[in-house]
């Protein structure tokens, strides 16, 4: 179970600072490492988008089949998690890519998911991915195949973030471009409701599950926070 180093109130002055943000409405592509990444880091982002027509599509890039010592029994579980929560932010299954690269093991895939994004983003498209500096070895690879992809591509490109919330220190922010967007409270209410389809991150029969209340706090707020590439 991870410990965060810094409270939800130490991290205030950092996430005040944030710029007001209003994305326009483009067709948009969320990387997510794991299933729930997506709904935890940009849930309100992809509601509101969805909400007005714009086109979004999810590149679903590892299952999470590591999660738990369950192992790849848990795949199905996740995915179908994943499908619900999307639903909810109004995201059908169809509009979901699925990549099946291992879980946890990501970065030996990386150039491999480089070779693959292209097809999928076209120069107009607005790509959402993990900072590639945030604290976990999948989001690190998937935030870093697709800054390679949009200095190719020329895409606009922001990062979500969510372990840097746990694992990092207020300081290592500084400095750096980080905008806010606002969330209606029918798109904080939407956001959390996809954020509990993702029942088997919640709770767990060995007391520890992945996302225990105490890591829910950046999910929860009335807005979210990117950082423009």
């Amino acid at each position: 179970m991870v410990t965060p180093l810094y409270r939800e109130q130490e991290w205030q002055a950092t996430l005040a600072a944030a710029d007001p943000w209003i994305p326009l409405c483009v067709e948009t592509i969320v990387v997510a490492p794991h299933p729930d990444d997506e709904s935890l880091g940009a849930g309100g982002l992809i509601a509101a988008l969805a909400s007005i027509g714009c086109p979004i599509r999810v590149v679903a890039v590892a299952d999470g089949e590591n999660a738990y010592s369950d192992g790849p029994s848990i795949r199905q579980v996740l995915r179908i998690e994943q499908e619900q929560a999307l639903q909810k932010l109004g995201v059908p299954p169809q509009c979901i890519l699925r990549f099946g690269l291992p879980d946890s093991d990501v970065a030996v895939h990386e150039d491999e998911l480089v070779e693959a994004l292209p097809a999928f983003v076209p120069k107009s498209i607005r790509v959402i991915a993990p900072w590639p500096q945030d604290f976990h070895p999948d989001h690190e690879a998937c935030g870093r195949a697709a800054e390679r992809v949009a200095k190719f591509t020329g895409n606009q490109l922001m990062f979500y973030l969510f372990w840097t919330w746990h694992r990092g220190t207020p300081g290592i922010l500084a400095g750096l471009p980080l905008l806010s967007f606002a969330l209606t409270r029918e798109q904080q209410r939407m956001k959390l409701e996809a954020i509990q389809c993702h029942h088997s991150q919640l709770v767990h029969p060995s007391g520890s599950p992945i996302l225990p209340e105490e890591l829910l706090w950046p999910a929860k707020q009335s807005f979210e926070v990117y950082l423009r590439a």
